[in-house]
């Protein structure tokens, strides 16, 4: 009677016996060697931390020292008097120019834009049968006077407004002073006895010039904290 064995057959094969005492062994050297390995590392990185903050440290005392010594000089070092001199001169000469800069900003030596713009002004109010004479201004333009001709005195209220319109006059109400007609009686005449056959051709154009009514204006920029005249006047 035959038998056939399959050799192939998984359960007749020879085990194998991983876990025996050399394995054992061999793996716990291996381990032994990385862990060497990774502890020198180690040392090796806290050695260079140290010497770090060794130098670091040495260098921080220093600073340290550096500067105790500097502030001890600053403390004993003293101004000199010409330099104590200089510098309270120099405050002073700032002082002054910042008082200068407050008055010209609240306007109390005038307006620093000059006076064309206020020239313009009243060019821009010209009426026929109206005409200037006369401009007085003061404290660069806060206190003005003006002196007029007219043939119509019934202009006079609208140049006030005309003016008191102006961008550049604003801050200033303008006021009829005074009004008085020019006739005849009160215009120059030719002295009597000359001599002259005729009187001048300028002299006779006077003459024949017709009645006319001088005014005078008079206008003043309200300062903080006071009253406007005109306010006043209309009150009462």
């Amino acid at each position: 009677m035959t038998r056939q064995i399959n050799l192939y057959n998984p359960a007749l094969r020879a085990r194998r016996e991983w876990l025996t005492g050399k394995s054992l062994l061999n793996g716990i050297g291996v381990m032994i060697v990385l862990l060497g390995l990774y502890g020198g590392v180690v040392r090796w990185q806290n050695q260079q931390l140290t010497e770090e903050a060794n130098r670091v440290g040495a260098e921080l005392s220093r600073r340290q020292t550096e500067l105790a010594r500097l502030n001890e000089e600053l403390a004993q070092r003293k101004v000199g008097k010409e330099t104590e001199a200089a510098l309270q001169h120099a405050e002073a000469a700032l002082q002054a120019r910042e008082r200068v800069r407050e008055a010209l900003d609240s306007g109390a030596l005038g307006s620093s834009e000059g006076f064309a713009e206020f020239l313009r002004a009243f060019a821009r109010q010209a009426r026929d049968g109206l005409w200037m004479v006369g401009l007085q201004m003061a404290e660069g333009g806060r206190n003005i006077t003006l002196e007029g001709r007219t043939v119509n005195p019934d202009q006079i209220p609208g140049y006030i407004r005309g003016l008191n319109s102006e961008p550049m006059l604003r801050g200033r109400s303008f006021e009829a002073m005074s009004v008085r007609l020019v006739g005849d009686d009160d215009k120059p005449a030719a002295r009597p006895g000359s001599g002259d056959a005729a009187a001048p051709a300028g002299q006779e154009a006077a003459a024949k010039m017709p009645p006319f009514h001088e005014f005078i204006l008079a206008a003043s920029a309200a300062r903080p904290g006071s009253v406007n005249a005109a306010g006043q006047g209309g009150q009462r």
